[in-house]
């Protein structure tokens, strides 16, 4: 196989084509595998030639069998097979899990002989279903607990939903049938095999990112439970739910640039968020191939503990910086200077640079933007604190939140006041804003913008949350939530790298989209009642889900066509 571009009609733009050779008699014929994609520049371009020979290790993988991965690197388990051997890759994508079609022929029926059997959705099983497998995930487990485990990470990228909704839906809308009981069979040992799988997800973001992982974004959320009882996992602590009343596990994520997976690690719900970067780190490094990166990461992970330890292991880092604890000389210059204006995405910022002990630097900037949000935060908060003040409340309830504390002194036996001095103060440092790094050959603009690329573990967390309703968690054993974590993790790593791939090769897809156009992508199961005969009818393929087909090298068959059930 070898990647091949071609000119199109409009002179910028070029076509990259997976191609192989193949002999009809005595002539060679080249005949398109795959196409990769459109590019519109010399960069595009670029990317996609890498991107073409990522699919063509793919391709041959599924071919031939051996593991994108280093499959010597997995822990020794009974339940991993050591050499697995896929069918012979095929562009054509199978019609229906489970049903085998006869080859086409003239079909006669009475259409007044016809009803509706079912009605299946084959989106997810053809695009999520080939991912799944591509990504090596099917290698980890025994076979028929990787069917169980694919099926369960297919139900929640489809629709989300307790693990007896799961298999509800499986049954009524995938015509899979899965015992409940098996699904937990299969949940119980999953958690001994999260090493093995947190390499396999770690060797699809680098073979994506082409072999080398430049950036970590890092930072943590909690995940509540409808419960209140605890145990060595599930505490009480701060949540950023705001799920007081709930016990919590702590969950730390890290990311790319593009936002595709490099790991996460699960803690007991009362530990602190500073703690949990270096244990991260610790740990995925025994498990991990992570080189030179350069950690990117919120100020609740800058303490000195935390940037010595990156420090000593070589590690880069930017982190948020905690300005209002830097040494009295560093703060009187922040506040009594603007420093350089820089205009950055239409903006006007102000950048001040200053050198910290142990070759540390300081850039800061002001923006009036943002000091127009800070002030606007604090007058909600001032807002709630008058309305608090006046209802007569315990003061002691008052004063208890931390929020509130702040900007409030107590006089005499109870007396509540607003601090007019401290109002004072925390207007001074309206729209600063500044980051610690160690890097020292990077420009600071650059540095700024790689942390202003912070929204991207932010959205990984909401996709964990929202698309992938990861929370409220009502397992109660650590084992089995442990597995719903690992679960709801791979769906993650499946949704990032579809969309990172369809954003490369087509127009950028949203994972609402892309859920839409794969739930339409049906057919229905229609019986013959004279004959018994079962037919297979296909919904039309809207052009969003032929994009996303296109992009994994897949054609949907659109014929209608007599099937047989599986026994």
């Amino acid at each position: 196989m070898f990647i091949r571009t071609k000119s199109t009609a409009k002179p910028n733009k070029k076509k990259v084509q997976i191609c192989e050779s193949i002999r009809q008699g005595d002539r060679v014929k080249q005949v398109i595998v795959q196409h990769v994609g459109i590019a519109h520049d010399a960069q595009e371009l670029d990317s996609l030639k890498r991107l073409g020979k990522v699919l063509i290790t793919k391709i041959r993988q599924e071919r031939e069998g051996p593991f994108l991965f280093p499959i010597e690197q997995l822990e020794e388990s009974k339940d991993l097979p050591r050499e697995v051997k896929v069918p012979p890759n095929c562009v054509t994508s199978k019609p229906i899990e489970g049903v085998q079609l006869e080859k086409e022929k003239n079909l006669i029926v009475d259409l007044l002989d016809l009803s509706e059997q079912q009605r299946r959705v084959e989106g997810f099983h053809e695009v999520f279903g080939k991912l799944f497998n591509s990504c090596g995930f099917h290698q980890i487990l025994s076979k028929k607990k990787s069917e169980v485990l694919k099926e369960l990470v297919l139900a929640r990228i489809a629709s989300p939903s307790s693990k007896r909704g799961s298999q509800e839906m499986l049954t009524a809308d995938f015509g899979i049938n899965i015992p409940l009981d098996r699904i937990y069979r299969m949940m119980d040992p999953l958690l001994a095999h999260e090493s093995d799988f947190q390499k396999a997800v770690f060797f699809n973001t680098q073979s994506l990112c082409f072999e080398k992982v430049l950036m970590t974004f890092f930072d943590v959320t909690t995940l509540y439970f409808e419960s209140i009882e605890e145990d060595e996992l599930r505490k009480f602590g701060y949540s950023k739910d705001q799920q007081f009343h709930s016990v919590q596990v702590v969950v730390a994520l890290a990311t790319t640039q593009e936002g595709l997976p490099i790991g996460y690690k699960t803690f007991p719900g009362n530990t602190a968020e500073v703690s949990t970067l270096l244990k991260c780190l610790d740990e995925w490094k025994v498990h991990l191939p992570i080189g030179e990166v350069t950690v990117i990461a919120d100020r609740a992970m800058m303490s000195e503990e935390n940037l010595s330890s990156l420090e000593n292991a070589g590690i880069k880092y930017v982190i948020a910086a905690k300005l209002k604890k830097l040494p009295k000389e560093i703060r009187g210059k922040l506040l009594s200077e603007r420093g350089e204006a820089v205009c950055l995405q239409e903006e006007t910022y102000y950048v001040q640079e200053h050198n910290l002990q142990k070759g540390r630097r300081l850039i800061a900037t002001y923006n009036d933007k943002r000091a127009r949000k800070d002030k606007q935060d604090r007058e909600r908060l001032l807002e709630k604190i008058h309305k608090k003040i006046g209802s007569g409340k315990n003061p002691k309830n008052l004063v208890s939140n931390r929020g509130y504390q702040k900007y409030l002194k107590v006089e005499g036996e109870g007396k509540i006041l607003l601090d007019e001095d401290k109002l004072a103060q925390e207007e001074e440092w309206d729209g600063l804003h500044g980051i610690i790094t160690n890097d020292t050959n990077s420009k600071g603009m650059e540095l700024l913008g790689f942390y202003r690329r912070q929204w991207i573990i932010e959205e990984s967390f909401r996709i964990h949350k929202t698309d992938l309703s990861v929370r409220p968690i009502y397992h109660f054993k650590p084992e089995r939530v442990q597995a719903h974590l690992l679960l709801c993790y791979l769906a993650f790593a499946l949704m990032r790298y579809a969309e990172y791939r369809i954003g490369l090769q087509k127009e950028k897809i949203s994972m609402q989209e892309m859920r839409k156009a794969l739930w339409r992508t049906q057919s229905s199961i229609l019986k013959d009642h004279k004959t018994g005969k079962l037919y297979r009818v296909p919904s039309k393929t809207s052009s969003v889900a032929k994009d996303i087909y296109q992009t994994f090298g897949l054609v949907r068959n659109e014929k209608i066509q007599e099937i047989e059930q599986p026994l």
